[in-house]
């Protein structure tokens, strides 16, 4: 192998990557390795996109069951007789013979299993199971009419539920002596009963299948038994060779292909009832998005294939020289080791974090919703921005209904996570320091009782302060009234202004011992001496947690109270098990919207109430994700801990 080096050979690599991935690897750099690799890549991608499977849609079920296999034997044998075929007799007595030459020696086999089985368990049950099955076979076989197809299935069939049901009987006999490895010899036998008929009646039948075509073919009848092909050659040829085909090789058709124009289409209507043939424009949009995901790693990995033979290419003819295998495997673990590391976990997120982002973020452009837009009974369609008009128009055929309860739930989600942040964290607070006081006795069992709340599931806390608040029934309005503090029930959850109170006081004994924990710990952190140092300096109480704490706190818990927050406008859980989003209010029918309901929340309702409306619940997650990111990264990106990297 000529291995000297020419500089206008080796220039002309990004060139040939440009055209091929690997030829400029190959044939310029001599990295042969990673040329072969990049090229299998290229060539399994355009193969995706050239290569494909022109599908054959049955117009009904009955016609998806046809094309699953041969023709009925009766249906062929009727047809060949009609059309005289000169060695069908032989063929017909042929496939007699075997078939009853394979099911009764199958037959038999099997129950010389059952009868070895019960004979070395039991001397005497293996004589009456001899006896039974002895008077039951021939009387059994003798009575098949072996001229009829049907009358043979039916019997292979009665003979399998015969065997099994005295097989069941004769076991129930044996009480504790039952043994699985016999068992289990016994249904092999049992599936190789029926697996011979089926390949003895499969054999001749596709002899049928293969002369019933040629004849259709030739009288020009073919749609007599392939009306369900679209004509072609292919198709002509496949059922001529008496095989029924579904689908076959077309250009441009491949996956990559298919799925493109599906998301572009989001299907077509199809004249058939097989839901399996019906498209589906959730699957598609899911497949196209997989697609992009695909052609987006192919189209980076040819980018930085290009670049690379162009940088390695400069390096050879700065060297003069190319490089050795052991200077390839050094390169590959000093520069390359990163990108390698690093390309599954960037992958694993294209897949499992991007597409379900971006199949979010597109559902919010079509009209999935129901009754009249879910697939496979429907098809979805692209709208544009119509979901986004209906929802901010304050015209239209809503009247303006989903702007005003959209602005409604939005303030209430805003005050919400202002509230339940603020109230839990600086709660948490004020317990922390107080517990910190040295006159406090015992403090780690008041810790202890406030954590408990925390450490009980939040679903079911919440569940338990439903029905204390129920204002019917409920112990505490119950209590009130007993004891004559209150002359009537306090709406704690049917009020829509009482509810949102009540939501935020329940979240604060939820949510406080959390704050409470992290303030504690960041509060042991501050030195002795800086307090010594304000005692000192004339410094009281207040003037130490005003100086010292409560800033040393801040800077480092900031970025969590900010995470909070952003948690807290998704806190779906408090909402939902305590108020369910209620109490309704008028244009809780139609937008599905209560009193408590946080955009989260909402979300949720109009994904799984009926009538479903992805693609407005698809709207507010939009909203939501494009006014909670930028949010939550700028004032984390604004915070000192974060400047300094001293989180």
């Amino acid at each position: 192998m000529n291995n000297r080096v020419n500089p206008d050979k080796v220039r002309k690599a990004p060139v040939a990557s440009c055209f091929f991935m690997g030829l400029g690897q190959i044939l310029y750099l001599k990295q042969y390795l990673r040329g072969i690799i990049l090229a299998l890549f290229e060539v399994v991608i355009l193969c995706c996109v050239i290569f494909g499977t022109k599908r054959i849609i049955p117009k009904d079920q009955s016609a998806y069951e046809y094309m699953q296999g041969a023709p009925d034997t009766v249906e062929m044998i009727d047809y060949l007789e009609a059309n005289d075929l000169p060695n069908l007799a032989q063929i017909v007595l042929a496939r007699k013979e075997k078939i009853r030459t394979y099911v009764q020696n199958s037959a038999r086999s099997w129950i010389a299993s059952v009868t070895r089985y019960y004979k070395k368990k039991d001397t005497a049950l293996g004589a009456a199971v001899q006896n039974h099955f002895d008077d039951f076979i021939p009387g059994f076989f003798s009575s098949v009419d072996w001229d009829d197809p049907y009358a043979v299935e039916d019997a292979v069939f009665n003979f399998v539920d015969e065997v099994n049901t005295a097989v069941d009987d004769f076991q129930s006999q044996l009480a504790d002596k039952a043994d699985d490895a016999y068992a289990d010899e016994i249904d092999r036998a049992g599936e190789k009963f029926i697996d011979r008929y089926a390949a003895a009646a499969a054999k001749y039948d596709r002899k049928l299948s293969k002369a019933t075509a040629k004849t259709a073919l030739a009288k020009g009848e073919m749609e007599l038994f392939d009306e369900n092909y679209d004509g072609c050659a292919v198709c002509k040829h496949a059922a001529a060779a008496g095989r029924r085909t579904q689908g076959h090789r077309a250009f441009f058709r491949g996956p990559i292909v298919t799925a493109i124009a599906g998301l572009i289409t989001l299907g077509s209507p199809q004249a058939t009832t097989v839901t399996k043939y019906a498209d589906h424009s959730i699957f598609m949009m899911i497949n196209g998005l997989l697609c992009l995901i695909v052609l987006a790693i192919f189209f980076i990995t040819y980018a930085y294939n290009i670049k690379s033979a162009k940088e390695d290419a400069e390096k050879i003819i700065k060297f003069n020289k190319f490089p050795t295998l052991r200077e390839t495997r050094n390169d590959i673990s000093q520069r390359s080791f990163a990108v390698i590391g690093i390309t599954p976990c960037i992958i694993l997120i294209a897949f499992f974090t991007v597409i379900p982002l971006l199949f979010s973020a597109f559902v919010a452009f079509t009209n999935y919703s129901s009754p009249d837009h879910i697939p496979p009974n429907s098809l979805v369609d692209w709208v544009g921005f119509r979901n986004f008009v209906t929802m901010f128009s304050s015209h239209g055929s809503s009247g303006g209904q989903w702007a005003n309860t959209f602005s409604r739930v939005a303030l209430w989600t805003l005050v919400w996570a202002v509230l339940s942040t603020t109230t839990c964290f600086f709660t948490g607070f004020f317990f922390a320091v107080i517990l910190q006081d040295k006159r406090i006795k015992i403090p780690e069992l008041y810790r202890t009782v406030f954590i408990l709340p925390y450490a009980i599931p939040q679903m079911l806390s919440l569940f338990i302060w439903a029905n204390l608040l129920n204002g019917t029934f409920g112990p505490i309005n119950r209590t009130l009234i007993f004891f004559k503090i209150i002359s009537q029930g306090i709406p704690w959850l049917s009020d829509p202004m009482m509810a949102k109170v009540t939501l935020i006081l329940v979240n604060i004994w939820i949510g406080f011992p959390y704050s409470m924990i992290l303030i504690t710990s960041s509060m042991t952190a501050i030195s002795n001496s800086m307090y010594e140092a304000a005692v000192i300096d004339g410094a009281n109480k207040w003037e130490q947690f005003r100086s010292i704490t409560f800033p040393l706190v801040m800077y480092q818990l900031k970025p969590i109270l900010i995470m909070q927050f952003a948690g807290n406008i998704n806190n779906f859980g408090a909402v939902f098990f305590l108020t369910a989003g209620g109490p309704n209010l008028p244009d809780t029918i139609s937008t599905q919207a209560g009193s408590t309901d946080i955009l989260i929340s909402w979300i949720f309702k109009l994904t799984m109430n009926t009538p479903n409306m992805y693609n407005i619940a698809s709207v507010l997650s939009i909203l939501v994700f494009i006014v909670l990111v930028p949010f939550a990264l700028y004032n984390f990106m604004r915070t000192k801990s974060f400047k300094e990297s001293e989180i």
